[in-house]
């Protein structure tokens, strides 16, 4: 390796100058080829970095503004290099997009936003599974009654569903839910909802145990022109040590007795929303579930432009296998159920001869007023607050369209967020001590079954008086869904 003391690009390495106003001494970076980090000994002045841009160790020397203009070059040299371009991708074809679909998993994912000929069997067989689980004794009740969760997105903020959900454990009035859907932050508190209260450690564990380093890793400027600013290894990590075998048996065994966990993705090639059934890919056959698992999860949090986009593998009709490419489920919805147009009403009608009481919980992640923050004006600082203004509109009338499809299927809806007396501010994206006390409050909301009926249709609608009267409001229905449980099982 040549010693050089300028930004450069040599053949299998990347180096520059460190960006830093101040440097440490006698230190080196080095991004070999192939993406193996190794460690060299560099003349004062330069550095070099990881596959990840990843910034591990400095060696003093140059000044500051030389070290800024070579930082700004350090991204279109290691892309020349392709030290930082994706892999290859077998792209689908748009005209085959239709009949793309996940390996020896029957059912396995729907589109989000139409009724399709796949997803109507899928809930006729879902109703024959609870018809019969409820015949043989092990669901008693579930033809009469049913209740659903929604878990929202929302980052960090899904401290407060899961201390919301170990509260509501705690009040002993937590029912067991027939359907459990997520999006991004939701979609990983999913499973551990779905499974109940014997998993409530788990959840209070993600949400709280873990910060910044335990989510990902700051690709630093390598990110800039790779996929995504930072690495969600670490993440990834995480999702596969939760996701055990056992966890996903588990998961198989309620799945036949007609509960299902759903999740949602964008394909973000076809720009819309799918819905994904973990439970069915944990009951189906596929050697490598847990893998796809992993993958459909991570891909649910994958923040457009913060975290690269996910491949999922799939098989078309042309007998050829392609790359489709999925981002957050929470660029299309906040939230989510069911596709538009579905009468469960019917479906329960044909199978059970009768229709059912069904209330369908949503946890909002996040706060429903606006909150007044004065923002710096820098590109990052503008976006962020930009990004967060048009996810609280966009989760608003999430829940909006949800309470009109509720009302239309003769459904009850009911929600909660964040109050709005909570004021803590998270000093980075996964702020340890800010996730420990929002999941605090949660736990105090999900003990006191403080749930609102009649979501606002504008933040500034959302008015905290209003939120009072709609809480006590929750409070009585809390009564009221003991008296509808304690009717389901007489039946």
């Amino acid at each position: 390796m040549p010693s050089v003391s300028s930004p450069a690009r040599v053949t299998g390495d990347v180096m520059m100058p460190h960006p830093a106003g101040r440097f440490g001494e006698g230190h080196t970076y080095v991004l070999a080829g192939g993406g193996r980090a190794t460690k060299r000994l560099l003349p004062p002045g330069a550095v070099t970095l990881d596959r990840e841009g990843g910034m591990r160790d400095v060696r003093g020397g140059g000044s500051t503004i030389r070290a800024i203009c070579a930082a700004l070059g350090l991204a279109a040299a290691a892309l020349q290099a392709g030290c930082i371009t994706p892999a290859h991708r077998a792209v689908i074809p748009e005209g085959l997009l239709p009949s793309a679909r996940v390996e020896a998993v029957r059912s396995a994912r729907f589109w989000g936003d139409e009724v399709t000929p796949e997803i109507q069997l899928a809930i006729a067989e879902q109703y024959r599974q609870v018809r019969d689980a409820a015949r043989a004794g092990t669901r008693v009740g579930s033809t009469g009654k049913a209740d659903f969760l929604a878990i929202s997105g929302g980052g960090a903020d899904g401290a407060f569903a899961a201390g919301l959900l170990t509260g509501w454990s705690r009040s002993g009035n937590r029912p067991a839910f027939e359907v459990v859907t997520g999006v991004s932050t939701g979609a990983l508190a999913a499973p551990f909802a779905f499974l109940g209260p014997d998993y409530d450690p788990q959840l209070a564990q993600i949400y709280t145990a873990y910060g910044d380093r335990d989510i990902f890793h700051d690709r630093g400027l390598l990110g800039l022109a790779g996929n995504g600013l930072y690495d969600p290894a670490p993440l990834r990590g995480l999702i596969r040590h939760y996701m055990t075998e056992t966890v996903l048996d588990r998961i198989a065994v309620e799945y036949r007795l007609g509960r299902r966990l759903l999740v949602q993705t964008t394909n973000i090639d076809a720009q819309r929303p799918v819905i994904w059934d973990l439970s069915a890919i944990c009951a189906g056959a596929r050697p490598d579930r847990r893998d796809l698992v992993v993958n459909i999860l991570l891909a649910s949090a994958a923040i457009p432009a913060i975290f690269p986009p996910v491949r999922v593998t799939v098989l078309a009709n042309d007998g050829r296998r392609y790359d489709e490419l999925h981002v957050d489920g929470g660029v299309v919805a906040q939230v989510f159920f069911a596709p538009p147009q579905i009468r469960l009403a019917d479906y329960e009608q044909a199978t059970f001869g009768q229709t059912r009481s069904r209330t369908l919980y949503v946890i909002r992640n996040g706060r429903l007023q606006p909150a007044y923050d004065v923002t710096q004006e820098n590109t990052m600082a503008v976006a962020r607050r930009s990004i967060d203004t048009l996810t609280k509109y966009q989760g608003i009338a999430d829940l909006s369209r949800l309470e009109r499809l509720a009302r239309i299927g003769r459904a009850r809806l009911v929600y909660t967020a964040i109050p709005s007396g909570f004021n803590l501010r998270p000093a980075s994206e996964f702020d340890r001590a800010y996730m420990r006390r929002l999941f605090e409050v949660g736990h105090d909301a999900g003990r006191s079954g403080a749930w609102m009926v009649g979501p606002p249709t504008t933040p500034v609608l959302a008015d905290p008086r209003s939120t009072t009267r709609r809480q006590s409001l929750g409070r009585l229905g809390v009564v009221r869904e003991a008296l509808q449980r304690l009717a389901a099982k007489a039946q």
